[in-house]
């Protein structure tokens, strides 16, 4: 379960270094640039890739912990994932779920992701579509609770870099009836 799911629940540094010398071995860089794609569309890419696979490692964990019945401190694939408000949003109602006593059921689909808000070294947007409608939440009795209201979100991401990581840092969630015409569905 991700952020949009619990808000339904409660720079590059460069180093002072000589050229180096000339060689007449190919730089790494330019054998992995084709023709159609630069060296920055090639960043830009590698980044985006690496921000989305941050992004979903963060749910699958998220979805874990709920059904593990929640969690009182961030786990070390949380922290590695996350920062910022998106990580103490997610660690609310982790905590909300663990002192209720709660667990869940079923995991969240993620329906696509896009590239959003442009992007800078250290620093790029994201926009998610999120359904967490097979998702049950139940009590210690095994009562469902889950909450009646609509279920799927668009997300909009600030993912940044921390320390040589991509980690989500800011969500928007907004609650949606479909998917349709939405910038994160192909």
């Amino acid at each position: 379960m991700s952020v949009g799911a619990a808000v339904a629940c409660c720079a590059i540094a460069a180093a002072c270094t000589p050229e180096p010398a000339a060689t007449s071995t190919p730089s790494p860089t330019s054998a992995a640039t084709t023709s159609t794609e630069s060296q920055i569309e090639r960043q830009m890419r590698l980044d985006y890739e690496a921000a989305e696979t941050a992004y979903r490692m963060n749910t699958s964990e998220q979805d874990r912990l709920y059904r593990a019945g929640g969690a009182v401190h961030a786990t070390t694939t949380l922290k590695a994932t996350a920062t910022g408000s998106y990580l103490r949003i997610t660690l609310q109602s982790l905590r909300e779920v663990h002192d209720s006593g709660w667990h869940a059921e079923g995991s969240t689909k993620i329906i696509g992701v896009s590239r959003d808000g442009g992007w800078k070294p250290g620093r790029l947007g994201l926009t998610s579509c999120e359904d967490n409608s097979t998702i049950r939440f139940f009590d210690q009795r095994g009562k469902d609770v889950t909450p009646k209201a609509e279920r799927r979100y668009v997300q909009k991401l600030t993912v940044i870099k921390v320390a040589g990581r991509w980690k989500v840092s800011t969500a928007d969630s907004t609650r949606v009836h479909s998917f349709e015409g939405r910038q994160c569905v192909a």
